[in-house]
C-alpha cells in the first residue's frame, strides 16, 4: 500500500515510513502538489494508487461520499486526528509513523484491491468506519 500525506503531516513522518519499506509521499514534498485542492488532490493520489492520510475529515468525507455517490473510485483514505496525535506531543513523528506501520503491515494484504475504503486510524490499532 502507498501512502499520501496531506499538508498537515510532517514529512519527517514520510522519511520514517520510507526507511521502514512503506512507499510514503508527503504533500509538502512534492511541488506539484503544494496548494493543490482537496478533489484535485485526490485525484492525483487515485492515479498514484496512494490512499490520502489526512486530518481534513470534513472536506475528505464529503468528497468521499460524492464520489462514491457517482459511482467513482478512489485509493482509500486514512483519517486521523490531533487529538491521538498531537503535534505537539514530543514524539509526534513516532507516534504516527507507528500507526501508519501497524496500518500498513496488518490491513494493506486484504486492502489490495479494494477501492474508496475510509479508516480511523487509532495510536496501536485501527479502527475501521
Amino acid at each position: 500500500m502507498k501512502l499520501l500525506l496531506d499538508e498537515m503531516h510532517s514529512p519527517a513522518v514520510a522519511e520514517v515510513l520510507r526507511g521502514r519499506k512503506v512507499d510514503t509521499v508527503a504533500v509538502v514534498e512534492r511541488d506539484d502538489l503544494r496548494g493543490l485542492s482537496d478533489a484535485d488532490l485526490l485525484q492525483v493520489a487515485t492515479v498514484e494508487g496512494r490512499a490520502v492520510v489526512t486530518e481534513n475529515i470534513k472536506d475528505f468525507a464529503v468528497l468521499h461520499r460524492h464520489i462514491s455517490a457517482g459511482g467513482e473510485k478512489h485509493s482509500g483514505l486514512v483519517y486521523t486526528h490531533p487529538r491521538r496525535f498531537p503535534r505537539s506531543a514530543p514524539n509526534h513523528v513516532h507516534m504516527l509513523a507507528d500507526a501508519l506501520t501497524e496500518f500498513v503491515s496488518r490491513h494493506a494484504p486484504r486492502l489490495d484491491g479494494i477501492e474508496s475504503f475510509a479508516w480511523w486510524l487509532e495510536s496501536g490499532e485501527v479502527d475501521v468506519r
